[in-house]
């Protein structure tokens, strides 16, 4: 339910530090690029992902620590945070989604390969305990509501699935699924501002698939595959990680996150082995991609966002899990190419970028 006020040029940057178990609050202008530190943290145990309803000004915390939770956060007019609830969930978090009327929660897991949904009342608060979940598949990494409200998606990184849900209050029925190539782990996922295309991001083998999307069934027919990962990176596609195989090394592809800018003319995608950013225009009637560009952004990429600017120029800002920093980079309106990015210190293994407009 994340909102923008269009003269609004002053965000608060609300950055997921995994490794400081805390929220960092940062500023940014997006008129003049200025990014900055305030010194700020928030209590977050395990925090990995987070959601923002700017209707009640609330921050919504996923946290996988020991139980497993959602924290409910108050948004003051200083940017400050400050906790009203936190409910448990089945199973640790990696991703959480907003119903747009605000009436549930939606988190998925990785690591417990399930998909619930917990009850938001009237005033956003969470209202425990969770309902019965689903299992979409091994290792859920993402979960996304689309725009109507509609029906929900998971996408299943170690089965290679994106499933569809049918969205009834806070519980979740399996409508359809759609399978990718095996071994390519879908991971993120994003949809148009219509919602009929959504685009989905896979971390082994840097595979972006471009589906529209049924809006009475919630189906999802393949239009396109496009490669996010140039040749001139030098990589091979990895595995999924988990506790028991070997890391893979940084000649493998290591996929994260995707985002639309400019009014979803532009889509950019983040690996981590080469601490890159690739970009795509988009076409607007059919939704498909076309190469732009590849340019370095912070270490290790792991969670990304876009912020509106001034006259039509965006900024994508950019979380370096590896070197604990933020940039911001300059979108050009008239070639999606992206501008080199100044640095931000956070706290330890950023994870993830939630941008507040002041």
């Amino acid at each position: 339910m994340t909102t923008h006020a269009a003269e609004t040029t002053v965000y608060d940057l609300y950055i997921a530090c995994a490794g400081d178990d805390r929220i960092d609050r940062l500023t940014f202008d997006a008129e003049t690029g200025a990014l900055a530190a305030t010194g700020e943290s928030f209590p977050a145990p395990g925090i990995r992902t987070s959601a923002y309803d700017a209707i009640r000004g609330l921050f919504y915390s996923g946290q996988s620590g020991t139980p497993a939770s959602v924290q409910a956060l108050r948004r003051h007019d200083d940017g400050s945070l400050s906790s009203v609830a936190t409910a448990e969930v089945p199973d640790k978090c990696v991703s959480v989604a907003l119903a747009p009327d605000g009436s549930a929660l939606f988190s998925a897991s990785y690591h417990g390969h399930t998909v619930h949904g917990l009850a938001l009342d009237a005033d956003g608060i969470p209202d425990p305990p969770a309902v019965a979940g689903d299992a979409p598949g091994e290792k859920a990494h993402s979960v996304l509501v689309s725009p109507d409200g509609a029906h929900a998606y998971v996408a299943s990184l170690g089965d290679d699935v994106v499933v569809a849900y049918e969205v009834d209050g806070a519980r979740l029925r399996e409508v359809s699924r759609v399978s990718s190539p095996a071994g390519s782990g879908p991971r993120h996922q994003r949809f148009n501002a219509a919602g009929d295309r959504l685009y989905v991001l896979h971390e082994m083998t840097g595979l972006v698939t471009v589906f529209a999307r049924d809006a009475v069934t919630g189906a999802l027919a393949e239009v396109q595959r496009v490669d996010a990962v140039p040749d001139a990176l030098d990589l091979v596609p990895g595995w999924a990680r988990d506790a028991t195989k070997p890391t893979p090394g940084l000649d493998r592809i290591w996929c994260a996150d995707l985002h639309l800018a400019a009014g979803g003319r532009y889509l950019y995608t983040t690996e981590r082995s080469t601490s890159t950013v690739t970009g795509f225009a988009v076409d607007a009637a059919t939704g498909e991609l076309e190469y732009v560009g590849t340019w370095a952004t912070e270490q290790q990429p792991r969670g990304a966002a876009v912020v509106p600017g001034a006259d039509g120029r965006d900024h994508l800002i950019v979380a370096g899990e590896a070197s604990g920093t933020v940039g911001a980079h300059q979108i050009d309106p008239a070639t999606g190419e992206l501008g080199a990015a100044e640095s931000v210190a956070t706290g330890a293994g950023p994870l993830w970028v939630e941008p507040v407009s002041r």
